[in-house]
Parts: structure tokens; C-alpha cells; sequence
């Protein structure tokens, strides 16, 4: 695969920089890595990436990877920036403890990934399971280092297989195995402490002043509230039906009366939460008439919801499921 021409001189000056001589010895293995777990290959959209030794210079792009690396014991040398959610530095509040600056390179993904300055860093693989970008990118992320692209469509893989995914990547399988078992255990708890949830359906949504969307079953945050107990609302799915999106429906504001679910879980846009609760533009949504609906206007909370990883489910949950309980007692009103 060829680069683009701007970035194939950074890319090779960065190689010539960057590769160690032959004679100098091979890195030992990361701790934890599993025993002959090279060369490894990760299918996903564009086709498959073999990973023929343990990485050590990791970029990770796309939503929440940081995270499963963090909690694998690996620090990137590049993540996102986050602005939304993120804290004055552009890191996120569950990334704090784990984020050194001297080794990570934070990187503006809003216009896509920075090619250049991922070429910089000289990483050995690119991992970006939770992305949506297209092939002509992945192409160039693949002459910069081996990258391992999403599964399936743009920004729907749940974060079970994201973080398989990763841990696969290097070489730390069986601890992913076990960091979605442990959060699995604690997502359990958390629906046994509340059998109130059972029974009762949901929408998702996006409350904008200008523009209303309905996250959709293939989003990971979806997803989430799922595994508490809670079923998608037969609604979700009928005005979704000719959505373009993979993961989200956009409505008209029109709509929102069409919205009809036991519960409304809701972001802000444009609007405080109280201004979504008690504007005329959401006023007939039956949830929202009848006080059972959790709608978010914290960024961070609204951040970490949208994550969905093995650092931010813990997160959001403590902010999340006492606003649900109590939506959950006003659902039969």
C-alpha cells in the first residue's frame, strides 16, 4: 500500500531514526503477555493485520482503546485528545491516573487521525477497534505501521470485542478475557441490586436544541443499559428503520412524541438539562411527561456514557444508575 506523497518523507525519515540496529537485542516480552502469541493476525473491515512480534510503541484511535490499554498495564505512545468530556489537558477523568505526558502524545483526531504526527511517533501497530474511518485512511495508517481497523460498520463494536481485540494485539489475551469477566461481574451486580429494571424498556437519545437523535441496538451504549435488565422499546427500532446511520437515527423534533418507552435516558445539546426537561420541543415525549427519563448534561458523564470500556462502565455507573432507579418508580405513572 503507498502512502500519500506529503506523508511518505515523514514516514521515512522517521524510520530511519527509528529503527534500532540489527545487532542490539530483542525486546524480552511485555509481563503478562501469553507465550508464543506471535506472530498473531486480527481480522476486521478491510480485511486482516498480522502482528508478527510483541508491540511496544502503540498509537490507539477511535473512542475509549486508551482504556483497555490502560487497564492491560500499557501506556501509548499517541491517543485522542478528548475536548469533550476530557478535562483542561484533553484526557479523561478515568484516564488521569494513568496518563503520563512524557510518554503519551495526545493527537486531534476531530478532522480524522494526524497521519504526520502518527508517523512521528514511530509505532509498531496502530490499533483503532471503536473507529470509523474509510479505507483510503486505513490504507495510510497501514504504510505507517501495521493498524488493526474496526469490525463490522463505523462505531458499533461493543467493548467486549474491543477489548479482546486489543489484548490479542499484544499478546495479553487472557487478561482481556479477564477484564470483560470482571466488568461483566460488576454489570451483573449492579442489575441484581435493581430487579425493578426488569420488564421495563428504553430509548436513547440525543436532546438537541436543534436536533433530536435515537441512539440505535447496534450502539454500544445501547448496549450497556441492556445488560442492566432494561429492553430497547419497539419505538427505537420503528422510527430508526430507514436510518442511514449505523448506530443512530436522526429525527425530526417533530417526533419526539413518537418516542415511547418505560424510560428515556437523554444527552443534552444546546440546552441544560432542565431547560430539555421543561422546553416545548420535548414536552410531549411520554417518558419525560411522566418524570421517567435521566437526560445528562455533565459532558463528562455524557463522555464517559458514550465510552463504554472496561475503565468508563464503573464510571458511569456511579452516575448513572441512582438517576435510572428513580426513573424506573415514575415508569407505570
Amino acid at each position: 500500500m503507498q502512502l500519500r506523497p506529503v506523508l511518505t518523507a515523514v514516514v521515512a525519515a522517521t524510520l530511519l531514526t527509528g529503527c534500532g540496529s540489527a545487532d542490539e537485542p530483542a525486546a524480552e516480552a511485555a509481563e503478562g503477555t501469553t507465550a508464543g502469541a506471535f506472530p498473531v493476525t486480527i481480522e476486521h473491515t478491510f480485511g486482516s493485520t498480522t502482528i508478527e512480534q510483541q508491540p511496544e510503541r502503540v498509537v490507539v484511535l477511535g473512542w475509549s482503546g486508551q482504556d483497555v490499554l490502560y487497564a492491560l498495564g500499557v501506556e501509548p505512545v499517541g491517543m485522542p485528545s478528548y475536548p469533550y468530556g476530557g478535562g483542561d489537558d484533553g484526557v479523561l477523568p478515568w484516564n488521569d491516573e494513568y496518563y503520563d505526558p512524557e510518554v503519551t502524545t495526545l493527537l486531534d483526531t476531530a478532522d480524522g487521525p494526524p497521519l504526520e504526527q502518527i508517523a512521528a511517533l514511530r509505532p509498531d501497530v496502530i490499533l483503532a477497534p471503536y473507529e470509523g474511518f474509510d479505507e483510503g485512511v486505513y490504507d495510510d495508517l497501514s504504510g505507517i505501521a501495521p493498524t488493526v481497523a474496526y469490525p463490522g460498520e463505523p462505531w458499533t463494536t461493543p467493548w467486549r470485542e474491543q477489548t479482546t481485540m486489543i489484548g490479542e494485539a499484544l499478546g495479553k489475551a487472557d487478561e482481556a478475557e479477564q477484564l470483560v469477566a470482571d466488568t461483566e461481574a460488576q454489570v451483573a451486580a449492579v442489575a441484581a441490586e435493581h430487579p425493578e429494571f426488569q420488564g421495563l424498556d428504553f430509548a436513547y437519545t440525543s436532546l438537541g436544541a436543534e436536533a433530536l437523535y435515537l441512539y440505535l441496538p447496534t450502539d454500544p451504549r445501547v448496549q450497556l443499559i441492556e445488560d442492566l435488565g432494561l429492553t430497547v422499546a419497539p419505538s427505537v427500532e420503528e422510527l430508526g428503520a430507514d436510518s442511514e446511520g449505523t448506530f443512530y437515527a436522526q429525527l425530526s423534533l417533530e417526533q419526539a412524541p413518537a418516542i415511547e418507552s418505560d424510560l428515556l435516558i437523554g444527552f443534552t445539546d444546546g440546552l441544560s438539562a432542565e431547560e430539555a426537561l421543561t422546553s416545548d420541543l420535548y414536552a410531549g415525549v411520554p417518558a419525560i411527561e411522566r418524570d421517567a427519563a435521566v437526560v445528562m448534561d455533565d459532558q463528562t458523564v455524557a463522555a464517559a456514557a458514550s465510552s463504554v470500556s472496561v475503565l468508563a462502565i464503573p464510571y458511569v455507573l456511579d452516575q448513572l444508575v441512582d438517576g435510572l432507579a428513580d426513573a424506573a418508580a415514575h415508569a407505570g405513572a
